[in-house]
């Protein structure tokens, strides 16, 4: 007998939103509600962007190059629209340099751009603090849950600022891994950190 509800169910890895990348022929517009960015080693694979797994990574095994990409959410005050913005090391400069002068990303307005109409063309992104008297930007979501619901992976556990001190903070948010227990996630974090894969 089926169970029938009057309700979908609940993810217990919450609520997922929508991934954007900076367009090509037009500006993305928004203003970042996390106060930082995640990030990790991805593969493009099988068509779309999946999480290096490390260990018995499947792309790794078909000789598929790995790009790091970050990850943070932002508002888009002309539609309303809160989303997962996707940016490449590079392209993601400009708010680590925002973060690192202000203490953190949330509040900060940016507009993204393409060099030129090619759909991988270099991201140029410009920064500037929001002008928060006439906006109410919504909270904060856990960004590592919403990429978990994007990947369609187990929620994984990103280490907390105590699990960080003894790795540079840039190095912090560069690993997500799934399928492991605390302690094996945060050894993978602290082998990533200290052992980055070269370039």
């Amino acid at each position: 007998m089926p169970d029938f509800t009057n309700s979908p169910p609940t993810d217990p890895r919450g609520v997922g939103l929508p991934l954007k990348r900076c367009p090509t022929m037009a500006n993305l517009v928004g203003i970042v509600t996390s106060s930082d960015i995640i990030g990790c080693p991805t593969h493009f694979y099988g068509g779309r962007t999946v999480p290096c797994e490390k260990e018995n990574c499947e792309p790794c095994l078909n000789g598929v190059p790995w790009r790091w990409h970050s990850y943070c959410s932002c508002w888009s005050p002309s539609n309303k629209v809160h989303f997962l913005f996707e940016n490449t090391a590079r392209a993601t400069e400009p708010f680590v340099q925002y973060r690192d002068a202000h203490g953190s990303l949330r509040g900060c307005a940016f507009r993204a751009q393409r060099m030129n109409s090619r759909p991988n063309a270099r991201v140029f992104i410009e920064t500037k603090p929001a002008d928060l008297e006439k906006i109410t930007l919504p909270d904060a979501p856990d960004l590592a849950a919403v990429l978990s619901i994007i990947w369609n992976i187990p929620l994984p556990q990103v280490p907390t600022n105590a699990d960080r001190m003894s790795v540079p903070l840039s190095q912090a948010d560069r690993t997500i891994r799934s399928h492991m227990n605390t302690e094996d996630r945060l050894k993978a974090f602290r082998d990533a950190a200290l052992n980055p894969k070269p370039a």
